[in-house]
């Protein structure tokens, strides 16, 4: 019996990105509805929701990871672009949010009771200290990506088409 690679099902492949992307979208979603309704023209809104947006980013940071590993792991140099741009974008938005998020702490600080402003400068230290970290991973993340699909050979084109074609004119030249 010889030895070969074994290539995935296009449905395992098709299956294991389609559940990334919702490891991806539903912490997101929960997070929307979580901070439903909508107020960015308040500062205490925006202080809440940011702050909670922090304990929300694991699991998608986590999706992401597993999606670009698998990109990485079938050669999918167009799914790994894709990947690595989302996660240079994500990044740009943290560092928007880490800029604005100590304007609102500085906003709230003022207005927080003495006994409260602790724990107040506390949590909104660890919350900044999480978009860090978060900025970090997506940025390393979409970089090393970028960097990788530009050191990933190129597949040669071949002259019979597909895989599926090929097969498809060897069944139909035994029949």
């Amino acid at each position: 019996m010889s030895q070969g690679t074994v290539r995935a099902s296009a449905l395992t492949v098709a299956g294991a990105y389609f559940f990334f992307a919702l490891l991806f979208f539903w912490p997101l979603v929960d997070l929307a509805t979580t901070g439903w309704p909508f107020r960015p023209g308040s500062v205490e809104w925006r202080y809440g929701f940011l702050g909670l947006m922090t304990a929300y980013w694991h699991t998608p940071i986590l999706s992401m990871v597993l999606s670009m590993g698998l990109a990485l792991l079938l050669q999918h140099r167009k799914t790994l672009r894709l990947l690595s741009v989302l996660c240079l974008l994500w990044a740009v938005a943290l560092l928007i949010i880490m800029v604005l998020f100590p304007l609102d702490v500085i906003q709230l600080r003022s207005v927080t009771p003495p006994e409260n402003l602790g724990l107040f400068q506390t949590g909104a230290l660890l919350s900044e200290l999480k978009h860090l970290t978060a900025f970090v991973t997506v940025f390393l993340l979409g970089w090393g990506g970028w960097r990788t699909v530009a050191r990933m050979p190129r597949k040669a084109k071949s002259s019979e088409g597909s895989g599926l074609t090929a097969e498809v004119l060897k069944a139909q030249k035994r029949d």
